[in-house]
């Protein structure tokens, strides 16, 4: 069954509370699948021509008024003015001013210890027949309705966790009246280090009428997106697993992870798992590969410390890299990669040494060590390994790429 979102405001999905993910996520479990997000300015006639095109081919139409986080901002904006009014025009429904909820929002505010906004008897001015949603501390949070057998759900904002913004009411109308409509699962499959044509050649395979594969490329890998329907719930969970059991057996140590969570979450996990401690030395990341194994709640058990040294002297006095070695090979190089993670593990005495020396740019290449070009050591108790690499684009994505191949390495090593 069809929904889809129609939001008020030209900016983009990163601006709606943690993007169109949640939306998705939510209308899954009502089995629903998102045909389609419409963006359109404030201007009356293009919300009036979007709606008049969603209701009349849509099963539930979202309507979002508003931007961020905050759910007054919308009607701070005169977003929410402008969606009843469009909708009452659209559906031919007067709006109507409901004096019960007037006083539960005013003793809501009150309670919460909140001035009420100017114009706030807005709020409880609905279309005909919409019902009022009310967050936990009883403030307005939106209203939803029917119509002709189509449903419409207006929300000040797209929030992260959208399937607690859905009334109950509302989700069981919605299973209700879909009736013999199938059911939708998905799950986001993470890798790297695999290129996406090679990843479509791996999962050509895999695919049909109830599953579908879907890829999208990122700087922290290749993201497979797997989907599965069936008019039944459990069938469907069912179909998921299998389908997602295929892409991981075809994709094997490429994969680092379901759902949102970057590669340091896996590396954590590993690491805390293994009960291994790291410590990392860098240069061109200037701090970013220490501040991603230490994003992670508990870090404290793995991490012992990190060090940034871009400066030659540094790396002699802070993780005793000879000076031999600077003056013949240079701060960008194998042996300097080498001798950095040799000396971070040996001075921090933890299991693992990670180092990451290069050039993020846009200045310093040359034609024999170009902007790019990247060393990433890894000393262990068996030794120390180093790779070099070239990665393109601009100094942010050389930067992100070096962080994301070092954790992946480190990650590589703990699943060996």
């Amino acid at each position: 069954m069809r929904a889809e979102a129609v939001v008020i405001g030209l900016d983009t999905p990163a601006h709606h509370g943690g993007g169109f993910g949640g939306l998705y996520d939510a209308l899954a479990e009502l089995g629903l699948e998102l045909g389609s997000v419409t963006c359109v300015s404030s201007r009356e006639i293009e919300l009036e021509e979007a709606l008049k095109l969603a209701l009349g081919r849509s099963f539930l139409v979202v309507i979002s008024g508003g931007r961020g986080s905050d759910p007054l901002l919308a009607a701070a904006a005169g977003l929410e003015d402008i969606a009843k009014k469009i909708l009452s025009r659209v559906l031919e429904r007067r709006l109507i001013l409901q004096n019960d909820l007037l006083q539960r929002f005013e003793d809501a505010y009150r309670a919460s210890n909140l001035d009420t906004p100017a114009g706030f008897e807005k709020m409880a001015l609905l279309p005909s027949g919409a019902r009022a949603i009310e967050d936990p501390r009883g403030l307005p949070s939106g209203f939803f309705m029917e119509n002709g057998g189509r449903y419409i759900l207006y929300l000040p904002h797209f929030p992260k966790d959208l399937k607690s913004a859905v009334p109950e009411e509302l989700a069981k109308l919605l299973i209700r009246s879909r009736g013999l409509r199938r059911w939708g699962r998905h799950r986001l499959i993470r890798s790297y280090g695999v290129e996406e044509a090679r990843v479509r050649e791996l999962l050509k395979d895999i695919g049909g009428k109830d599953r579908m594969v879907e890829l999208a490329s990122t700087l922290e890998g290749v993201d497979v997106k797997v989907s599965a329907r069936s008019d039944i719930a459990e069938k469907a969970e069912q179909i998921l697993e299998e389908t997602c059991a295929a892409v991981v057996a075809k994709m094997g140590g490429y994969c680092y992870g379901n759902g949102p969570l970057g590669i340091e979450h896996e590396v954590a996990r590993l690491l805390m798992e293994k009960k291994l401690t790291i410590a990392a030395a860098e240069s061109c990341t200037g701090g970013l590969v220490s501040k991603r194994l230490t994003d992670v709640p508990g870090s404290s058990a793995y991490m012992e410390r990190g060090a940034v040294t871009y400066s030659n002297r540094a790396k002699e006095e802070m993780l005793n890299v000879p000076a031999k070695t600077l003056q013949e090979h240079g701060a960008v190089s194998k042996e300097a990669a080498q001798a950095m993670a040799e000396g971070v593990r040996w001075g921090a005495r933890t299991d693992l040494g990670l180092s990451v020396t290069g050039i993020a740019g846009p200045g310093g290449g040359t034609i024999a060590k170009p902007v790019g070009l990247v060393y990433i050591g890894l000393a262990t108790e068996k030794g120390v390994t180093v790779k070099g690499f070239n990665f393109p684009g601009d100094r942010d994505a050389v930067r992100f790429a070096t962080s994301q191949r070092a954790l992946d390495i480190v990650r590589r090593y703990l699943i060996s």
